[in-house]
């Protein structure tokens, strides 16, 4: 059968059949099982290839990475996701996650945003934030000391915002760790990410917000969350480094 009876059998254009022959474009399912009909496969070989079209788009679909655009969209996306996980884990390096930050510190982090983007943004963290009542889901943090010491506002919004963590620190389903700056750390974390259950990942970059679904990256993000957290401090010693930090945003002024 010629390439052009057979485009003209699947419904299909000469075009797409050529890059489907050479490699170029991964056929749809349909297009499979179209192709293999057309072409009188055996029933052995039909099943093989359609299964084989099956695997290799759930494998290109859970390679994608998808960059949203956007805090507000970002924030709706990120609360349907964290609405179904049982464990959200979060590390940053130099800001205070979303979900820990006090109101004034919250502002200043949307300050850039046009007011009408900055209330919908706030609207939908407050729904996020309501899941940590929740106390059957888990909140997992970890952050660099250097977070709390990045100046976002005033001496006294920085001292707030530190005392704001060691209270929701308190909470029995949120677990706080921060890793100070002396600890030998000989890990290196290029950036903040969050993880949520063993499924997703999202990661903030400076034109949007990555989304990361394949499964042998999720578990290399889950292993270097875990070695942050071995570094990190908590119980009473994070209460007095949290107590150091405070006092040194207000003695700086």
């Amino acid at each position: 059968m010629t390439g052009t009876a057979t485009a003209r059998a699947t419904g299909m254009s000469q075009s797409k059949l050529s890059k489907i022959e050479n490699g170029m474009l991964l056929p749809s399912v349909t297009d499979v099982e179209r192709l293999v009909a057309e072409l009188a496969a055996t029933r052995e070989t039909r099943i093989e290839l359609v299964e084989l079209a099956r695997s290799l788009h759930a494998e290109a679909e859970t390679r994608r990475v998808v960059l949203h655009r956007g805090a507000h969209r970002h924030q709706q996306t990120i609360s349907r996701v964290e609405a179904r996980a049982a464990t959200s884990r979060f590390f940053q390096v130099n800001l205070v996650p979303s979900l820990l930050q006090s109101e004034s510190y919250l502002r200043i982090v949307l300050g850039t945003m046009p007011q009408s983007e900055q209330e919908a943004a706030v609207a939908a963290l407050r729904i996020r934030r309501s899941r940590m009542d929740d106390l059957a889901k888990q909140f997992v943090f970890v952050l660099t000391e250097s977070a709390l010491r990045w100046r976002m506002g005033s001496a006294e919004l920085m001292a707030e915002q530190v005392e704001h963590l060691a209270a929701i620190q308190r909470r029995p389903n949120v677990r706080l760790g921060v890793v100070p700056w002396s600890a030998d750390a000989n890990v290196v974390a290029l950036h903040g990410f969050q993880i949520y259950d063993e499924r997703v990942v999202t990661v903030s970059v400076l034109t949007g917000n990555a989304t990361i679904t394949d499964p042998l990256d999720v578990r290399e993000y889950l292993a270097l969350f875990g070695r942050l957290e071995r570094l990190a401090v908590r119980g009473e010693e994070l209460q007095a480094l949290l107590k150091r930090i405070a006092e040194d945003h207000r003695r700086l002024g």
